[in-house]
């Protein structure tokens, strides 16, 4: 099943400035504006290898993947970065915050061997988009080095691994960033070939869960049909983790006529049974989820439609034919069959979520985006529980884009990946 190695990982030397000046988000949710503030941070901020800007007179031998590709063999060069004297997997414990409670979770980063959907060792549970992928293959080309992790999951019901990697822990940390965006990070290099053996061995007859990085999975699995590169790095987190935070994904509406309003309207009253609610009581509703239950905002002027199917079963009916159980019981599921392809006619393909759909986990700036007109409706939703994507994914179906928001992202910069060596 799974096989997971150590590797000579690039770190930022201790002279290259401090480290939370160093750190980035992955690619994926840095806003234009986070991108420039963090290309101000430092001159050796990782973003600038990560997601570099754009610049006048780009073309295709001269980009933002060409000068990642440059400033990455100008910082091994002078030191900024160096390679790891011996293979070693590297425990991360990551401190954060959310909703007035402190959480700590643990990952794992490893090397992972890729393997194909179909054999069935690493498992999706969402769609990809070929330009994200088309993004990350012409960044792999030029670097040929995994700047960020693929975020993923594994099984430890008997919490063998939380005990070995807390054990692994005990010493102090090679070097800790406190404070950075809210969060913490303290980094343990495990270079010992017993703990290592001991880490594979438990984890072999495992599959793996891709939480976050989809298209960076896809992608290396592209790369590897050029090169042959046959592995990824990875943060590896135990479903087991207290500190497994999911956050619900709610749902920007871009563009509804006038006219298809009153419709919508009228298809929620005949089967959906449903009350408004002052729009000052959201986030009253939102720390209250139940199930089959969702919240629109921009349908009745100040106010919100909370609204619950009359008839569950009839709704799960409409759904295509086939499709497993795990998938049919999503709450996503039916809002997505009911609502989005059904009431607002928006098509299936994930290039047409992508067209008509925004997305947001924080409920503020969903409601904020309605105000002010970017979107016309948000639709806010229960979160996904772990369990229920472990489900899917085992069923070997995907769920609707953008089911899940791992919380808080795996950070980009403590380790990278010479594919190379």
């Amino acid at each position: 099943m799974a096989q997971i190695a150590p590797f000579r990982g690039l770190r930022y030397a201790a002279d290259a400035g401090p480290l939370g000046d160093l750190l980035a988000p992955p690619f994926d949710v840095i806003s234009l504006e986070e991108q420039q503030a963090l290309h101000g941070r430092s001159p050796h901020n990782v973003v600038r290898l990560e997601l570099g800007q754009t610049l006048p007179g780009d073309s295709g031998t001269v980009n933002r993947y060409t000068r990642a590709a440059a400033l990455l063999r100008e910082w091994r060069e002078r030191g900024v970065l160096r390679q790891e004297g011996k293979p070693a997997m590297y425990l991360c414990r990551h401190e954060f915050h959310y909703d007035g409670r402190s959480y700590t979770r643990w990952e794992l980063l490893a090397r992972l061997k890729l393997e194909p959907w179909e054999n069935r060792v690493v498992l999706p549970h969402e769609h990809t988009l070929p330009e994200a992928k088309t993004d990350r293959l012409h960044l792999l080309r030029a670097t040929r080095t995994n700047v960020s992790p693929v975020y993923c999951l594994y099984r430890d019901e008997g919490r063998e691994m939380e005990g070995l990697l807390k054990q692994s822990s005990v010493a102090p940390p090679e070097f800790e960033v406190p404070a950075w965006r809210e969060e913490g990070f303290a980094l343990w290099p495990l270079t010992d070939p017993a703990v290592i053996a001991t880490v594979q061995k438990r984890l072999e007859g495992e599959r793996i869960y891709i939480a976050d990085g989809h298209h960076r999975y896809e992608t290396a699995l592209n790369y590897q049909r050029e090169t042959g590169a046959g592995h990824i790095m990875v943060a590896l987190t135990s479903l087991s983790d207290p500190g497994l935070l999911v956050l619900p994904l709610h749902r920007l509406v871009r563009d509804v006529p006038t006219p298809q309003l009153a419709a919508l309207r009228e298809a929620i009253r005949q089967e959906w049974a449903t009350s408004l609610i002052p729009a000052a009581e959201l986030d009253r509703l939102i720390a209250t989820p139940a199930p089959h239950r969702f919240i629109v905002y921009g349908l009745e002027p100040g106010k919100l439609v909370v609204m619950t199917p009359r008839d569950v079963a009839a709704l799960r009916a409409r759904m295509p034919g086939g499709v497993a159980e795990p998938l049919r019981r999503l709450d996503l599921s039916l809002l997505h069959t009911a609502v989005i392809h059904g009431y607002l006619g928006i098509g299936r393909k994930p290039e047409d979520i992508e067209e008509a759909l925004g997305f947001s986990h924080q409920t503020d700036e969903a409601a904020r985006q309605v105000d002010q007109g970017a979107y016309r409706l948000a639709i806010f939703v229960n979160p996904t529980r772990a369990e229920e994507m472990i489900a899917v994914a085992d069923a070997g179906e995907k769920m609707p884009q953008k089911s899940t928001f791992f919380y808080p992202k795996v950070v980009t910069g403590l380790v990278m990946n010479p594919l190379e060596d």
